[in-house]
Parts: structure tokens; C-alpha cells; sequence
């Protein structure tokens, strides 16, 4: 699983690299297919093998917490300058959006900090304080976080005093597997749309 989530992962940081490299050869020198992609299906096997973190509030959230619901994760930090403030602020948007089941609580948006040196939970909590209220901040050692993103295929890296780090969102499933990838969240109805079509694969796959 990890070595096909490894792939995955490579493939989107391709995509993202042939976007930014659209602006100097333009767009009919990438394939559309690539463009519109906005989402991929992983395939369905075990549940993650997710280490117990702490939330914002300072409670345990151990792997029970990612049953009966699904979660869309996003990996980001604190000091964060313009993508992550700019991605809490659309899921934000995707919270407000009825049909995203966020409010009825069968979808739990969550920020994950790639920073725990700094990043304490009152810290995040006090971040977390500027977007929707529904947003569940996550923290825990280093070794527990690696752990976290290498199980969900997530990747970051420190650079100086900041970090670069995924910007996909990752789907978890009511049984605790990873169901798909966010390719580029910059739309809440986009968001929306993609997890509704993660449900019906798992709806399908949970009929046979």
C-alpha cells in the first residue's frame, strides 16, 4: 500500500510541477487529462496504522477517532505564510457547504501541524480559532507525526525555519483506510463533489 500511496504521491507533484510550468510554455503543451484531474481512488485494503495524537484541546485521538465518519486531512503548520491559511479558509467554506455532511457530522475536516516543535496545542488552537469551528487540530511528537504522513502518503519537508509540505487533502473512510486524494482543494464546491464521488466508490465497494 505504501509504495502504490508513494507513486500516487509522485504523480500529483508531477501534476503540480507541469502547472507551474504552464506559465512560461502555456496550457496546450499539457495534457488536459492532467488539468482536470482533481482527485484520485485509492485502492481498498487494511486500515491506516495511525499513532494516538493530541488534539487542540489537549485530548487523546487515537485510531477509534477516524471510525463511523469520514475525515479530510490536511497537513500544514501554524507559521504557515499563504497556503495553509488560504486551504483552512476553503475548508472552512466546505463546512458551510450542506451536503459536505460536516455539520451533520459524518465528515470531519482536520488539520494536522508537520511542525509539534512549535506548533503545542494551544497554539493550534488559537490558529484554528480564526477558521470554522468544526475543524479538528491534531499534534503529537515528531516521530508520531512521520509516522502519520508516511501512512497516508503525505510528505514535508523542513527548509530553515519553514517547511515544505503537501498541499493535497487526504481522504480517510468510516473504517479507518485511506479512500482518496484531494489533488488541488482551491474549490469548496470542487471539494465537495470529489468526496461525494469517494462516497459512491465506497458505497459500491461495501455492496459486494
Amino acid at each position: 500500500m505504501r509504495w502504490l500511496v508513494a507513486l500516487l504521491i509522485v504523480a500529483t507533484a508531477l501534476v503540480c510541477a507541469m502547472q507551474v510550468r504552464s506559465l512560461s510554455i502555456g496550457k496546450d503543451s499539457i495534457p488536459s487529462s492532467a488539468l482536470a484531474q482533481t482527485y484520485i481512488s485509492t485502492p481498498r485494503e487494511a486500515p491506516l496504522q495511525l499513532p494516538i495524537l493530541n488534539t487542540a484541546n489537549g485530548s487523546a485521538f487515537g485510531p477509534e477517532r477516524w471510525r463511523g465518519h469520514w475525515s479530510i486531512v490536511f497537513f500544514g503548520f501554524t507559521a504557515c505564510p499563504l497556503v495553509c491559511p488560504k486551504t483552512l479558509s476553503i475548508l472552512s467554506a466546505v463546512a458551510h457547504t450542506p451536503t459536505s455532511g460536516v455539520a451533520s457530522g459524518s465528515t470531519l475536516p482536520v488539520f494536522a501541524s508537520i511542525d509539534p516543535v512549535h506548533d503545542t496545542p494551544p497554539r493550534i488552537a488559537a490558529y484554528l480559532s480564526h477558521f470554522d469551528q468544526h475543524i479538528v487540530g491534531l499534534t503529537g511528537s515528531t516521530a508520531d507525526v512521520d509516522r502519520f504522513t508516511q501512512e497516508v502518503g503525505a510528505g514535508y519537508k523542513q527548509l530553515g525555519s519553514s517547511f515544505d509540505h503537501s498541499t493535497s487533502l487526504f481522504v480517510i473512510d468510516p473504517n479507518g483506510r485511506l479512500a482518496g486524494i484531494l489533488l488541488r482543494p482551491n474549490q469548496p464546491s470542487q471539494i465537495v463533489a470529489d468526496l461525494t464521488k469517494l462516497r459512491e466508490v465506497y458505497a459500491q465497494s461495501e455492496a459486494h
